[in-house]
């Protein structure tokens, strides 16, 4: 590790015994953001070092783990006192991470303390406001489970997509989203699964995504403006995201398309609906298109798919409508 790395994560254990504090307040926490902006090895640092704490407190009563706390306090025995709190806390992370990887980790991590449900029908969509005072919006067809406790805040995606404006409070905060996790480090981001292809947009502060295993880059820290995505193998792709008022519309009940391809435009228009699009000339697919439609109202997307760029739309049933060329 590098000295500049390691004066990084000594830096990000003291903000996080800072902000766990009680007494922590609106000015810790600005400085504690200005602090992750100066670098992105500030950010992976209190990254990494935050999720070492939740792996901790979430096995602690482990008996490998205690072995493991026993044979650093052990291994500690003898040295100077000086530095002696802090050595010997990097000594049961070191332990503690090493039996977090393994098998069954994740499974309990979800698992601990009690959890409340929020789902959405197709076409709804849904604000809510959870007890820590984060807020949540939440898409059409999504499934969220929400668990707090006195330890850690966390959320995890079963399928649709989310936007989260976090609210400011010392504990952890983190979205479990098919193999990855995402941390969230004083932030408003978005998170959208569809079967196991994840893509996490961050609108404001920052976020790390980390994988539980991957054939490529196993974790990323987003700045504002970017996006990354992962799927159920290889690694994380980050890429600039759209404009960010563009990629957050969907909150307020409009859909922006900047050169879309009509496949894509017409599977995110079809979970809005029961009645769906279908593209019967698959020549059609790759067509671009750019627009700017309210949730919904399919009627407007078809009248402009006719008159703008010239396809016939037919509704073959009470469930399906085919697109083809005029």
């Amino acid at each position: 590790m590098s000295r500049t790395n390691d004066i990084a994560r000594r830096q990000a254990a003291d903000w996080l015994a800072r902000l766990l504090a009680a007494d922590v307040g609106e000015r810790e926490h600005d400085a504690f953001e200005r602090w992750c902006a100066e670098s992105e090895a500030n950010a992976d640092a209190y990254a990494a070092i935050a999720a070492e704490h939740d792996f901790a407190r979430l096995l602690a009563d482990d008996p490998l783990i205690l072995a493991a706390a026993r044979k650093a306090r052990i291994a500690y025995a003898g040295h100077a006192p000086t530095g002696g709190i802090r050595r010997w806390a990097a000594l049961a992370a070191a332990a503690v991470v090493v039996v977090a990887a393994g098998a069954g980790a994740w499974r309990m991590y979800h698992d601990a303390g009690s959890t409340a449900v929020f789902t959405t029908a197709v076409g709804e969509q849904r604000d809510v406001v959870l007890a820590d005072g984060t807020r949540l919006v939440l898409d059409t067809q999504t499934r969220l489970d929400a668990r707090l406790d006195g330890g850690a805040r966390e959320l995890v995606l079963g399928e649709g997509r989310v936007d989260v404006d976090v609210a400011r409070e010392p504990r952890p905060f983190s979205v479990v989203s098919g193999r990855g996790v995402v941390r969230d480090i004083g932030t408003r981001f978005e998170v959208e699964r569809h079967g196991e292809d994840v893509a996490v947009t961050l609108m404001s502060g920052a976020v790390s995504i980390s994988l539980a295993e991957a054939a490529g880059a196993s974790a990323a820290t987003l700045a504002p403006g970017q996006q990354a995505r992962y799927g159920a193998d290889g690694g994380i792709v980050v890429a600039e995201a759209e404009a960010i008022e563009d990629a957050s519309a969907w909150t307020k009940g409009t859909l922006v398309f900047k050169q879309r391809r009509l496949a894509d435009l017409i599977a995110e228009v079809n979970r809005y609906s029961t009645v769906q699009i279908r593209l019967a000339d698959s020549s059609l697919a790759e067509l671009r298109v750019s627009g700017v439609f309210h949730v919904g109202d399919q009627a407007s997307l078809l009248e402009a798919l006719r008159t703008g760029w010239a396809i016939s739309t037919k509704q073959t049933s009470d469930r399906e409508i085919e697109l083809s060329r005029k």
